[in-house]
Order: C-alpha cells, then structure tokens, then sequence
C-alpha cells in the first residue's frame, strides 16, 4: 500500500506518524491548520488525541506493557524515550514490525530492543461508530456514478459514424494502384466486406473496449506502411502537404546541432570540473613611501612670523620651515624663570636659619644667577626672622632668671624658720611644765604656744612658695624648648615647600621652554615640500593643522591597502598582488606585481563607503554587524615589483598618493563550484522563516 504524504522530510517524528496512522485510517486531514497553529512546536501526546478527534477518528492513550501490546488492534503509535515516535504495524512473538520517522521502509525490532526504547504509552487510532456504515455506502455511491457515465459514453459512441478498416484498406490499395505500384498485402485480419475490427473477446467495461479498438487500428495501419518502401524525393514531391511533411526523412542538420550543442556542453562541463580560477579579494588603496609622509603641524595656536620654504622646495633635516610669534611663550617663560630664583633663594634663607650656626646670616648661599636686589632683600629677612626669635628665647630667659630667684629666697627662708624652731619648741616645754606646775602663768603659755604654732606655718609657707617657684621654672625651660621646636618646624615646613615650589617651577620652564622652541617648525627628515597650506605673513594658524607634508626622498615606495572585513580571514602575509594603478589603464598599459607585507591586527572604523563588488569576491553578501553608516576595515602594506611603468615609450615613476586597486590572490577555486555556488546558497536559504 502506498501512503501519499505531504512532503518528503519530515523534522517533526510526531507529525509525520500520525500523519501516517490518520491516512491508514481514511479520516479527514488537516495538517496544515495544524501546522500553523502548532507554529514551531513538537507534535506530542496531548496534540495527536486532539488532532485524531477533530478529524473525525478516535483515539486513546493506554499505558501497558509487551504482553498487552500483542493483543491490542494495531497499527498503533508508540512513544519512546526521548520525545521521539515510531508506528507499530504487527507484534509475532518476540519481534515487533515497527516504521520508523526516518527510514522509508518498515524494520523489524527485537523485543529488547523495543522495550528499551519504549516508554509505555501506546496511540491507538480508530474510525468512530458510524464510520463503517458510511464508508461503503460512499464506494456505492461511487461505482453507481462511474458505471452512469460508462453507458452515456458508450451511447454517444455508438451514434457516431465511424469510418470502416475496410474502406481505408480499399482506398490506400486504389491509391497504390493509380501511382503504379504494386498493391499491398491487406493483412490477413481485415477482410475486403469487413467493417469492424476483430475482437478476440469482448471487454469487460466500455472504457477497456474502446481502448482495444483504438490500439489495434493503429496496429494495422501501421502494418500496412511497414511493407511500403522508401519513396524518391521526386516522389516525395508531388504527394499532398501532410503527407509530403510525413514521408520526408528528417535533415540531418538538427541532429548535427544537437550533437553539437551536447558536444559542447560536455566540453565545458568537463572544463569547469578541472579548470579553476583565482579566489582574489579586491583592497583600494595608496602609493606611499616607505618612510610615510610627515606631516607639519604647530603644536598650539599661533601667528605666523616668516615662512621660509615653498611648494616643492627640497629641505634638509633640521631646516627651518615657518616661524611663529614667540611674544606670548617668551613672557611666560621669563615669568617662570623669575618665580625659579625666588623660589630658589627662599630654599637659601631657610637653610642658612636652621643651619645652627650662631650668625645664621654668615651661613646665607645665594644661587648663582639671583640679582643683588632679591639677594640683599632675602637677607634681611633672615636677618628680621632669626632676631625675632632671639627676642622670644631672652624673655623666656629672663623669666626663668625671675623664678629661680624667688625659688632662692624660699629656700633660705625655710632655713631660717627651720633653725629658730628648735628654741622656741624648748620654750614652750618650758612654760608648759611651770604652768602645770603651778609656778608660772597660763597666759605665758599661750604666748609661747601661739609663736610657736605661727613659725611652723611659716615653714610651710615657705615650701609651697618654693614648690611654686620649681614649677614655673620648669614650665619656662619647657617654652624655651617649644619656641625652639616651633621655629624650627615652621622654617622644615616653609624649606619643603620652598623645594616642590622649584621641582615644579623647573618643569615648568622646561615646558615654557619647549613651547618657545615648538613655535619654529623645523623638518623633520630630508625630503620635499609639498601641500603648503599657509602663505600669509601674520595669518593664525590653529593646534594640529596640517601646513604642509615632506615628502622622504630616495624611499622605498609601497601601498597602503584597505582590506574589507569580509576578506581579511583569508588573507595572509607574503600571499601574491595583482596592482592596478587607477591612472594607467591596466587593459592598456598592465598591472604591477607585489606581496603582502603587513596586516593590522586590529580593525579600523571609518565612514562606509559604496561596496565595490566583484565576482571573484570573497565571503557572502550576509549584512555584518558593523556600525551604522560606518565600517570595519584592515589596513595592510603591499610591497611593489618596480616603481616605474612603460607608458607611450616612456619610462614613468611612481609617486606618492596614486590611487591604486590591489587584487590579492588568497586561493583558487575549481569553476563548477563557482558556477553552483549560487544554487547551493539558495538552496541553503530557501524553505526558511525567522
């Protein structure tokens, strides 16, 4: 049994065993509503139940194992593991007759094998409860309306008149016998009275009887002109139009054409099987020196004093080519070299202060180079600032001298007070014996106690007042000591940023200095003046302006080659050039030859230019992922064979700045796979969507 499908390869295995299993059924398909309202997705379980009951059939999903399987009502659809399916036609013992999504004919799997596959699940799909009633009554309907026009068609036959075998048998022998030929042989099923064909056994349908009639009156008239034999072109001649165009044999001349054109074709075939053709990518480019042209730039802006080169001038490294006004650069540089010695004199002053010799002016350097002005004035004020801090450390001497004094007086007043004690303490022993004694005055007593309780605060007096004396003592030793401390310090601190003042200032009179210098532009190289830009004296020119190129001389020239992105995988260092120089036509006068010396390692962004293309071209005409309006490009250097080209007898150099096309050749390619190439990418695109 054949089974129609919709389409050769089927990517969906789910798809294509129901559709299978719904046509071996006879139910009314839909697959490609299916199939966009799938839009993409696999055909699993859920979707072949669904599709089977809206095609009018019926279908259950059973879950069982081997022994089931043989019982049940096959063909059936069996889900294995991994998403994938296969139809199951017959189950004899242990082997299953199974179709699978990717074979065309059926195969026979062990029952290992199947049950290793296979997950358990089971599709059966069978035809609903009406469908046997209606499905002969459909075949009935058919055969009765085959059979209705079968008999009209052999009515309209039958009222038709149609010629007899025998009366064209008789009028090809009378026309025979008027030419003066001998009469054929009239085949011996066709009698002279017959008018029918004889039929051996009557057909079974109307259709099959007209067909065996049509067939053997061909037969026979073709019998009838196999006895003839070849007419002469007289002959040929004077027979009727159709029958002239018949009989003529046919010229030999279509048949040479023919042969020819097969001839041909096989020829070519043959050569673009064997024959190549060069893989070439086409890179724009330059003639540049070897050396590169330098170009002149100012390095700020700045108005021009003198110019003294031209156009075409040759110049020698060193020369100088324009001068600009230097006012600005020369008062700022002046400036900076003033605030230097400042800067450079305060690191003197302050070393001379804290050199910690007893006269710091003795000990006062000055730079060489400083005026007697900034000298004597840088003077006095190391004078003003070492006198001010002798001031402060005599105050505090003087003070100390103050309290050292009074600490003295302390001292001998509680020796006194120490020494006069002693008697008056026996005094009051004394008195105090007589009193209790009864020989002496209570108020005598008292006395003595009194001038004896007052000299013993005394004492005490006398030591807090030296306990005093010590601490203010030792608190102005310890000002002597800060104030030392604080102006050394502040003259450390001043000297250190005296130091980064004249680090900083001398770079910046180096800078000062080489502005003064950028604003003579000098060449760089031996070379010739070309491209000057700037012919007014006074004009202004701005920062990185191009005033002019030099041009090396007696350099090596080469090409600066632009190569797309498309052709920079294949193109590699030392691979062949074909060199087209746009101002001598290459048809006329040839091409020049080279080898790719160098290649960027890196793109270069630049605006996109109109694509330039050429069958010989390589990579795909895909768009790429460049920027918009923008383009990544490799640049690469081509050496050159020769530098000078025959034109009109002539020898012409080359010079920088031609325009030139550079064919570099990274491969060969055999003609057929050029020629279906084209084919194999359609191919490749067609029958896809996003």
């Amino acid at each position: 049994m054949t089974i129609p499908l919709h389409h050769q390869f089927k990517p969906d295995p789910g798809l294509f065993v129901l559709e299978i299993l719904l046509r071996l059924q006879g139910a009314d398909l839909r697959l490609d509503d299916m199939r966009a309202a799938l839009r993409g997705r696999a055909v699993g379980i859920p979707e072949m139940l669904q599709a089977a009951r809206h095609a009018g059939a019926s279908a259950v999903c059973l879950k069982i194992g081997w022994d089931a399987l043989a019982q049940q009502t096959l063909p059936g659809i069996a889900a294995l593991r991994g998403g994938q399916f296969l139809i199951v036609g017959r189950i004899a013992g242990d082997s299953a007759l199974v179709l699978r999504p990717d074979s065309p004919k059926p195969s026979v799997m062990s029952r290992a094998e199947f049950e290793q596959a296979w997950d358990g699940r089971l599709v059966v799909i069978g035809q609903e409860a009406d469908a046997p009633a209606e499905q002969p009554r459909a075949l009935d309907q058919w055969r009765e309306r085959i059979s209705a026009a079968a008999q009209q068609l052999m009515a309209r036959l039958r009222a038709v008149e149609l010629p007899s075998v025998a009366a064209f048998a008789d009028s090809i022998k009378a026309r025979w016998q008027r030419r003066g030929q001998p009469t054929p042989k009239t085949p011996p099923n066709i009698g002279p009275g017959s008018t029918t064909l004889p039929i051996a056994a009557p057909p079974t349908t109307p259709a099959v009887a007209i067909a065996s009639h049509a067939k053997q009156l061909r037969d026979k008239v073709l019998a009838l002109r196999s006895d003839q034999s070849r007419r002469l072109p007289a002959e040929i001649a004077f027979l009727p139009a159709a029958l002239e165009i018949v009989e003529t044999p046919p010229s030999p001349v279509g048949r040479a054409v023919a042969i020819s054109i097969a001839a041909v074709f096989s020829v070519a075939l043959l050569w673009a099987s064997i024959g190549t053709v060069d893989i070439v990518a086409i890179a724009p480019g330059k003639v540049i020196p070897g050396g590169r042209t330098k170009t002149i730039q100012p390095f700020e802006t700045g108005v021009v004093r003198a110019i003294h080169v031209r156009d075409g001038q040759i110049v020698r490294s060193g020369d100088t080519l324009v001068e600009l006004d230097t006012t600005m650069s020369d008062a700022d540089l002046e400036r900076l070299k003033s605030e230097l010695m400042g800067a450079r004199l305060d690191v003197a002053r302050l070393k001379a202060a804290l050199s910690g010799k007893p006269d710091p002016v003795a000990a006062f350097e000055p730079p060489p180079g400083a005026s007697p002005t900034a000298i004597a004035m840088h003077r006095r004020f190391l004078i003003s600032q070492t006198a001010e801090q002798k001031a402060k450390l005599a105050s505090i001497d003087q003070q100390l001298k103050q309290k050292e004094a009074e600490r003295a007086t302390s001292i001998a007043s509680i020796d006194k007070l120490k020494a006069t004690l002693a008697p008056l303490e026996q005094r009051v022993a004394i008195r105090e014996q007589l009193y209790q004694k009864e020989l002496g005055s209570k108020l005598t007593y008292l006395t003595e106690l009194q001038d004896l309780v007052a000299q013993q605060q005394e004492v005490l007096v006398q030591q807090s007042r030296l306990t005093e004396a010590n601490a203010a003592i030792s608190m102005l030793n310890e000002n002597a000591a800060k104030a030392v401390a604080e102006y050394e310090r502040a003259m450390f601190e001043e000297l250190a940023k005296a130091e980064q003042k004249v680090s900083t200032l001398e770079q910046d009179v180096i800078k000062a200095d080489q502005r003064t210098r950028l604003q003579k532009l000098t060449a760089p190289i031996d070379g010739k003046v070309q491209q000057l830009a700037v012919h007014t004296i006074g004009g202004v020119v701005t920062p990185a302006q191009a005033l002019m190129v030099v041009v090396p001389s007696e350099t090596a020239l080469e090409i600066e080659a632009i190569i797309p992105n498309r052709d920079i995988g294949f193109v590699e260092v030392g691979q062949d050039a074909a060199i087209k120089i746009d101002t001598f036509n290459f048809t006329r006068y040839g091409t020049l030859q080279g080898k790719v010396l160098n290649i960027s390692h890196d793109a270069i962004t630049r605006n996109k230019a109109p694509e330039r293309s050429s069958p010989g071209m390589i990579g795909s005409d895909s768009a790429g992922s460049e920027p918009a309006g923008q383009e990544l490009v490799y640049a690469a250097r081509v050496s050159l064979d020769r530098t000078e080209m025959e034109i009109d007898n002539k020898r012409v150099r080359l010079t920088a700045g031609m325009a030139v096309t550079v064919e570099i050749k990274s491969g060969t390619r055999r003609i057929i796979s050029y020629l279906l190439s084209p084919l194999v990418r359609y191919h490749h695109d067609a029958l896809r969507e996003r």
